[in-house]
């Protein structure tokens, strides 16, 4: 084998290169063949009412093409050649693209399947390339027919690389399908957060607009409805001490609803016996749990929902206490 020579190929400039299939044969292709040592070679080899541009010993027959020619369009010419001529191997080139097949392969029916090489004619540069062809076109090799080997050699390296990328293939379309499946299970969970925002958002909303139930409740109890639509935050102090009855029965009032608030079972309490709750932040009240389970409490109480709602759906839970009257 000639490195120096085949170096020479692979820097082949292309930039005032003649196209035509004769410059491609007698500049590029024979040169080729001679860098593995074939002198002996027959051009424009008649076959059958048809012409093979090069033969050699009837082991090795070359179709060639000019340069711009895109060769999978000559796949079946070739075909029908070693049809007619059995050769051991074949090459189809158009000078800077080249396929060598493998025409005996008896594992593949098909003669597209089967290439054994494809290269550029820049890849005589790489000493692996070349290795690897010199053992199956190398002279040298097919006066003892070593070259038999290697080509069979070859044919069971691809099938096993073969294996091994169509089992690579299955292997990453199941990661796929496995990635799918959590996008989706993404989606859901997306979808559920921004349905418990929508309804934090109108909870936010109801709130800032003066919509809260349990001061309408005070207000109906308590016949106060015009200290609820009062300011939060009072201008200057009111002076009541003047009139100790008023005084009186606004101090007995706030005692009664403190009572009533010290007295009804903590929402704290209770969430702390809840393992799916216990640990999930900002859960501070009845609202605040409804808000997480999602329940619609709609002007309702937050405690009588939630009592109706972990009623019905979990029955194991710890019992949602009654307010104490």
């Amino acid at each position: 084998m000639n490195i120096e020579r085949l170096n020479i190929l692979a820097n082949t400039d292309f930039t005032n290169f003649i196209q035509s299939e004769n410059n491609v044969k007698y500049k590029i292709i024979i040169p080729f063949l001679q860098a593995f040592n074939h002198v002996d070679l027959d051009l424009e080899h008649a076959a059958q009412g048809s012409r093979i541009d090069i033969n050699i010993g009837n082991r090795i027959i070359v179709e060639t093409k000019a340069l711009g020619q895109n060769i999978n369009q000559h796949v079946q010419q070739l075909a029908d050649y070693c049809g007619k001529e059995l050769p051991v191997l074949a090459i189809l080139t158009n000078g800077r693209h080249f396929r060598i097949y493998s025409p005996q392969w008896r594992q593949l029916r098909s003669f597209t399947e089967k290439i054994i090489y494809e290269f550029e004619l820049k890849n005589l540069s790489d000493i692996n390339l070349i290795n690897r062809l010199e053992k199956i076109l190398d002279f040298t090799n097919y006066d003892n027919l070593e070259f038999i080997d290697h080509i069979e050699q070859r044919e069971k390296e691809i099938l096993k690389l073969k294996s091994q990328i169509d089992e690579l293939k299955l292997l990453k379309k199941s990661e796929v399908n496995e990635v799918k499946d959590e996008i989706q299970d993404l989606k859901i969970q997306i979808q559920v957060l921004n349905e418990q925002i929508k309804l934090k958002e109108k909870f936010v909303t109801e709130i800032e607009s003066g919509n809260i139930p349990e001061l309408e409740r005070l207000a109906s109890e308590y016949l106060i409805p015009f200290l609820i639509s009062m300011p939060t935050t009072l201008t200057r102090p009111i002076n009541i001490t003047s009139n100790p009855t008023t005084l009186s029965s606004i101090n007995s009032t706030n005692r009664n609803i403190q009572s009533r608030k010290t007295s009804s079972p903590s929402a704290r309490d209770w969430i702390e016996k809840i393992p799916g709750l216990k640990g999930v932040g900002g859960l501070n009240s009845w609202k605040d749990v409804c808000d997480h389970l999602a329940i619609a409490v709609d002007g309702d109480s937050a405690r009588r929902r939630l009592k109706i709602w972990v009623d019905q759906n979990q029955p194991n839970w710890e019992k949602v206490p009654e307010p104490t009257k």
